[in-house]
């Protein structure tokens, strides 16, 4: 049994129309009808027709969302805190994941225009080099932001962290705290926050005079084991160890340690090692691994708003949003 506003006016013996108009709280309906309307549709436990609203309004009330993983306490936290706002604002969230691979983040993209989204927000997968997805959205007039990460050949707002300004920081206040041979682990460059990141190291160690040797500079694939054979890679065909290492990521630092416990090298007491994210596991490995936490909550509530900005202004122009964060020393970087 199929229980529609048809059924519902059948059932009361009043037209569809009035069933309509009272589930909307239409003003030419008595409130007496409305309340047996309503106190009936309860009862009989009828949900409306996202497809038949859709239809007549042309929108879905819903957010596709894609990004590069969700077993990740990062990407994790964005995905609750995006819920979170969008709730506030009577939006649901279709959420996609990418698992870092651009073929797949283009056929989320597919999925969610094929359903209609209202509008789309991109944490871009770490493999994405093309504007494949982009110009699919583009060409469907559906409005876009991205957050966290995007491909630097993308011209396209979004909501972003102060990436440069961070590793420019974090690596100054490392020099300042005695730290002189510096290497650091990178990750795609093609990726706005790897190379945003890697220029406000090398700023730093060029405003302070220091030099970085050849090598010491690692492209790494953002994740842990990548970093790990990377960094063992370095242990093998170095003599020379660096007094510290800034990682793009926390998840990049995890495998210097990793590196480091099977070279019996100590953290730290031989090297030092920052990260970068404020990954939950940060805290508690041995040492408590020195990172940057990122404004996760400020930054999913401006991304939702900005978004739904967009989709009731019918794509208008929107500003880059950058967001902020704090520096965490902990015992993985000892001088001071």
């Amino acid at each position: 049994m199929k229980i529609n506003q048809q059924y519902i006016a059948d059932i009361l013996n009043v037209s569809r129309v009035t069933v309509t108009k009272a589930l909307q709280d239409h003003p030419d309906i008595s409130n007496d009808t409305k309340k047996k309307i309503k106190e009936l549709a309860d009862q009989l436990g009828y949900i409306p027709s996202g497809i038949g609203r859709s239809l007549s309004t042309k929108k879905t009330d819903t957010l596709g969302i894609i990004v590069p993983k969700i077993n990740h306490s990062f990407f994790s936290s964005v995905i609750e805190e995006l819920y979170r706002k969008a709730a506030e604002l009577n939006y649901q969230i279709i959420l996609m994941v990418s698992f870092e691979d651009e073929e797949i983040e283009f056929q989320n993209v597919k999925t969610l225009l094929s359903m209609n989204v209202d509008g789309i927000l991109i944490d871009s997968a770490s493999s994405s080099v093309s504007d494949r997805a982009f110009s699919l959205i583009e060409k469907h007039r559906k409005p876009l932001l991205y957050f966290d990460r995007k491909q630097r050949n993308i011209d396209n707002s979004g909501i972003f962290f102060e990436d440069y300004k961070l590793s420019y920081d974090l690596t100054s206040e490392i020099i300042k705290r005695g730290y002189k041979k510096i290497m650091y682990l990178s990750g795609p460059q093609h990726i706005n926050i790897s190379y945003d990141r890697l220029n406000g190291f090398k700023d730093a160690m060029n405003n302070s005079n220091l030099s970085i040797p050849n090598g010491w500079i690692i492209k790494t694939d953002l994740d842990k084991k990548n970093a790990m054979e990377s960094f063992l890679l370095f242990l093998q065909t170095h003599n020379e160890l660096p007094e510290a290492v800034i990682c793009v990521n926390d998840s990049v630092a995890l495998g210097v340690y990793e590196a480091c416990y099977k070279k019996g090298i100590k953290i730290p007491d031989d090297i030092g090692v920052m990260g970068f994210g404020h990954v939950r596991i940060s805290n508690l490995v041995q040492p408590p691994l020195s990172t940057v936490q990122l404004d996760i909550k400020s930054a999913s509530t401006i991304a939702i708003e900005k978004l739904v900005q967009l989709i009731k202004s019918s794509n208008e122009l929107i500003e880059d949003q950058i967001v902020g964060g704090t520096i965490i020393f902990r015992e993985s970087i000892t001088r001071k």
